[in-house]
């Protein structure tokens, strides 16, 4: 009898209708991803509301109902992209101090932020940003926002793990402006080996930039 209970309880819970809220959020990270998706197939010129609801299943009446504007979308899509990048970064950066190679974790988040389907997104924005009043002020309100969001994480990480903090800020730079070419060399269509041989070489010179790691484990307190 306990057993068929416990069946029942688990059809149940199999069967519960999802709430209100989850749809939502459902049907609003469909939205956004397919925001994304669409920027980077048919570009900003090719971009509309419509279809971002096809591709998402999503009607049109709920696009508009979350989202009224294509602006509105936008800035969900990009905040949304943007909040994914630092998650995968916060990842990696907690992992620093017991890492062999935090180098290596650094710019494997790096790669995975600027050559993304995400960033090359936020290429296409930015550039129809230049002639687009109201796209320009959303670039710009997202850009104080969230620039140095990805870069203090693994600041903080680094100095943690025992670097020189004026050290990590001159590597971090320079490596954020050798993958941002390298970006733009992706939504080119270039090949990787055009691009490749030069994020190995940021390897071999982070050495040169970050000198010597001034902490090599930290002491723990004894087991009680």
């Amino acid at each position: 009898m306990a057993k068929t209970a416990r069946k029942r309880t688990v059809a149940r819970t199999k069967t519960a209708p999802r709430s209100q809220a989850e749809r939502r959020r459902d049907a609003q990270d469909k939205l956004m991803r397919a925001a994304i998706a669409l920027l980077v197939e048919r570009g900003y010129a090719g971009f509309s509301t419509i279809a971002v609801a096809a591709r998402a299943g999503v009607s049109r009446g709920a696009r508009e109902n979350y989202y009224k504007t294509k602006y509105d979308l936008i800035e969900a899509a990009w905040q949304a992209a943007l909040t994914r990048a630092e998650a995968k970064a916060r990842l990696l950066a907690d992992k620093v101090l017991a890492s062999a190679d935090p180098v290596e974790d650094f710019l494997t988040s790096s790669a995975s932020f600027f050559l993304s389907s995400d960033y090359l997104a936020m290429l296409e924005l930015a550039m129809a940003a230049r002639t687009d009043a109201r796209l320009a002020r959303i670039f710009r309100a997202l850009f104080r926002k969230n620039r140095n969001r990805h870069d203090l994480v693994w600041i903080d990480a680094f100095t943690r793990a025992g670097y020189a903090k004026a050290d990590v800020v001159r590597f971090i730079a320079m490596a954020n402006c050798m993958f941002r070419g390298a970006a733009l060399m992706a939504a080119f269509g270039l090949p990787k080996s055009q691009y490749r041989d030069v994020l190995d070489e940021l390897r071999r010179i982070a050495g040169v930039y970050l000198g010597e790691r001034r902490i090599r484990a930290r002491r723990r307190p004894p087991s009680p």
